[in-house]
């Protein structure tokens, strides 16, 4: 496949902001965009995400925090904090150009933000909880001064299959008992250290829950040698319970929406977005993050060492074109 730096950026740019408008639209943000129907939605990943890529697209970074402020009680706050780390952490292999996906104090300008329009999500009870260094955000502290209601959110409708989430916050509340739930049904059994790493949560919590659920028999219970393994008993009267002819399709998208906004923000960024033998030596980097996509997307991702120098732009981002499609595609 013969693609050029240009085209890849164009089309890798509008097809990531239109995976982040399916899932607003299916959470009720007006838009031309079919809503996502297939995938299981995680608000608190697609609001990072978003925050990140909103530049590209002012509308729908304003259409996300306008539908934050009028349903910020389906915010799990302890979970965004948790995955906010991820997309704060630094960058080594992007620095010294870009020390991070988000600068943190964002997360202020956003509190004082929702505070203006009388909704506390977080608050001065809660110290040190989004303190960091100092550091310019111009962009977000002009869009934030400016930012109104634009009145483009409508009511959500929690009986789509991609807000189970929010469904089972309605249902549970908004705690782990949730995420632990979404990711028994979607994988059936898990023991609570690997299920806390996939659903951001602390392991003791986790496995209080699974024990607990254990006990009155929600969950079957295997201890093997080294590993205590929990299975989710009547999986399928659980999906008749919330009404659901299948169970939408599972994706980590934390590690998908960390891998694409790092892409994303290259592509703005020299070198690399005008050196193409410098973003073929970071898409090397970059691959073993590409790799998790395959259990997801079965999209195959080519080897480096087939392709010397700066051979390797074309198909690593036709392989990133691939997972972009099959993002806009749903689940199997």
């Amino acid at each position: 496949m013969d693609l050029s730096l240009r085209e890849f950026k164009e089309r890798f740019t509008q097809g990531f902001l239109e995976v982040q408008w399916r899932h607003w639209s299916a959470l009720g943000v007006a838009s031309h965009v079919e809503p996502e129907e297939r995938w299981l939605i995680d608000i608190e990943a697609l609001t990072l995400s978003t925050l990140i890529a909103g530049f590209q697209d002012t509308r729908l970074l304003n259409a996300s925090i306008e539908w934050l402020i009028k349903n910020s009680d389906w915010l799990n706050l302890q979970r965004l904090k948790r995955i906010a780390k991820t997309f704060t952490e630094p960058l080594p292999k992007l620095s010294p150009r870009i020390d991070s996906l988000l600068d943190p104090q964002v997360f202020i300008l956003l509190g004082d933000t929702f505070k203006r329009f009388g909704q506390k999500v977080w608050t001065e009870k809660e110290p040190g909880t989004w303190e960091f260094g100092k550091t310019s955000v111009t962009r977000y502290e002009d869009f934030f001064s400016k930012f109104r209601i634009r009145n483009i959110v409508t009511d959500v409708v929690l009986q789509r299959p991609s807000l189970l989430q929010l469904k089972l916050r309605g249902i549970l509340g908004i705690d782990a008992r949730v995420e632990v739930l979404i990711y028994l049904l979607s994988k059936e059994s898990g023991n609570s250290n690997a299920i806390a790493k996939e659903i951001f949560y602390d392991q003791k919590s986790v496995y209080r829950i699974l024990e607990k659920w254990h006990k009155v028999g929600l969950l079957a219970k295997d201890k093997g040698p080294k590993i205590v393994t929990f299975t989710l008993e009547k999986r399928a009267e659980w999906l008749d319970l919330l009404n659901l002819r299948k169970m939408p399709a599972y994706l980590n998208w934390v590690q998908v929406f960390h891998f694409l906004n790092q892409i994303l923000k290259v592509l703005s960024v020299s070198p690399w977005s005008e050196d193409e033998y410098m973003l073929s030596s970071l898409f090397r980097d970059l691959l073993d993050e590409a790799k998790h996509m395959r259990k997801y997307l079965h999209v195959s991702v080519p080897e480096p060492n087939q392709y010397p120098g700066s051979r390797y732009l074309a198909p690593f981002a036709a392989a990133i074109l691939d997972i972009i499609e099959g993002l806009k595609g749903g689940g199997t």
